[in-house]
């Protein structure tokens, strides 16, 4: 099942050759993803349980810098960037939806990781009470706003590096860029990586997981079901005159 085209894709597929193909992603995303992420979080959040403390040094050197908060959200420009590139024509749009399906299914599992390994990320402490109390402006954007909306639960291994690796590696895989483009996305990225820490939002071994299953999910999952996505069967259920 996992190998074969999933049938949630078909509208996507119907409208290949409009602009709603980019928005119908977008809310797919959403539902599949964003809203029960925000669920199991909050939760997570009122059981207030927590089987496991992977603190380590790191996260004690590792500074709060609260304007790095803006780098941390940047995550949520790599969807519509790895859409717009993934919509050019029908064989990578076969491609895009192949990887969707390891992306969303690996999503899935890491859920799973969270209800059954629930983990506070208690590093929030390290945050100025006034920031945490909502004084001042990163007081309202951090403290009243990504608290009230992110509980500290949902830590590993960090959906903010597993899903944006995966798509920086897809987008690398589609040379959408050239050398100076592809130096900005890495740097992007690792900028996101410390983000994640320095926001006090995730341990590092959240960081280090989180980049485990992205390199596993991509060579051993989205490659070979890439290039399935090139097999007749593909083809059949997403044909080309449809």
């Amino acid at each position: 099942m996992f190998k074969r085209p999933w049938s949630l894709w078909k509208p996507l597929w119907r409208n290949k050759d409009n602009s709603r193909i980019f928005i119908y992603s977008m809310m797919l995303a959403i539902v599949a993803m964003a809203i029960p992420y925000s669920i199991i979080n909050h939760i997570m959040g009122e059981i207030d349980r927590s089987v496991f403390d992977p603190i380590s040094p790191v996260d004690s050197w590792v500074p709060f810098i609260a304007w790095t908060s803006m780098i941390y959200v940047t995550l949520y420009l790599y969807y519509p960037v790895t859409c717009h590139y993934g919509i050019k024509n029908n064989d990578r749009i076969r491609e895009m939806f192949a990887f969707n399906q390891v992306m969303f299914s690996i999503t899935w599992l890491v859920y799973v990781l969270f209800i059954i390994f629930p983990t506070e990320i208690h590093i929030r402490d390290e945050i100025p009470l006034d920031v945490r109390s909502g004084e001042g402006f990163w007081g309202f954007w951090i403290g009243d706003f990504m608290h009230e909306v992110d509980e500290p639960y949902n830590a590993w291994p960090s959906l903010h590096i597993v899903q944006s690796l995966m798509m920086v590696l897809l987008l690398r895989h589609w040379k959408v860029f050239d050398k100076t483009g592809e130096f900005i996305v890495w740097l992007s990225w690792s900028l996101l990586c410390i983000s994640v820490m320095t926001t006090k939002q995730h341990f590092f071994f959240d960081v280090v997981t989180g980049v485990v299953v992205a390199v596993f999910s991509w060579y051993y999952l989205c490659i070979p079901l890439m290039k399935k996505s090139k097999s007749q069967e593909w083809k059949d259920y997403f044909p080309e005159d449809q």
